[in-house]
């Protein structure tokens, strides 16, 4: 299975920032991804009505000519939501996996985990399939954070593994944004407390095109090329 290490030129630059970067990244696709701009988008594996409509706002087809890639976890919930959204709209997606590139978890996502590997690219930190512990998780969660410049937490419960990506990212001085939710609901618990915490908020589409700094001229002549 090939893999790079941190002495390759594919190797992210972002991700030799933080503490214990990966010695390896085993890749299973289009490793040319990994020099892309990347965004992190993940949230919770109960996701909500309120879930979907956001990412389906959020990603949108002028994503595609920006040359952004959007990485997540591949874990139920809202990342699955987010690596289909981009494999619908042809969106460049990187999926990164705890454990070993052969652990595909949960099962169920074996279709989407293949068409990653073929569309997309597929990250790890082992090679093959390894036994699998709770540990390999935080691990995977610091790689998620350390690709990209940004995370977004979109539905998250106190407890979620999304909240470890996005304190993991603000340790390694990236930006966190989340998205406000309903306080009565447990998916919303999460992202309420970054803001309290001080994260930085999404409440339209248009700001995530601030975040990514798209000029809306820019997005004119995008716009105007897919008609």
């Amino acid at each position: 299975m090939p893999y790079i290490c941190m002495s390759d030129s594919k190797y992210p630059s972002l991700l030799k920032e933080i503490h214990n970067p990966p010695k390896r990244l085993y890749c299973k696709g289009n490793m040319d991804l990994l020099g892309e701009r990347c965004l992190t988008i993940v949230g919770t594996r109960k996701a909500t009505k309120y879930g979907t409509e956001v990412l389906n706002m959020l990603l949108q087809p002028y994503l595609i000519d920006l040359d952004i890639c959007i990485v997540s976890g591949l874990a139920k919930g809202i990342d699955t939501m987010v690596h289909r959204r981009c494999l619908e709209l042809g969106i460049p997606t990187i999926a990164v996996i705890a454990g070993g590139i052969e652990n595909i978890y949960p099962l169920s996502n074996t279709d989407i985990y293949e068409e990653i590997s073929y569309k997309g690219l597929v990250l790890a930190e082992h090679e093959g399939r390894v036994d699998m512990h709770k540990g390999m998780f935080p691990m995977r969660n610091r790689i998620l954070a350390g690709l990209s410049e940004t995370t977004i937490v979109i539905e998250a419960d106190i407890q979620s593994g999304s909240l470890v990506t996005a304190n993991l990212a603000l340790e390694f001085n990236r930006d966190v944004y989340t998205i406000p939710g309903d306080i009565t609901k447990d998916t919303s618990r999460g992202c309420n407390l970054l803001i309290k915490q001080g994260a930085d908020v999404i409440t339209c589409e248009d700001d995530l095109k601030q975040i990514l700094g798209i000029e809306a001229e820019q997005l004119k002549l995008i716009v105007d090329k897919s008609l």
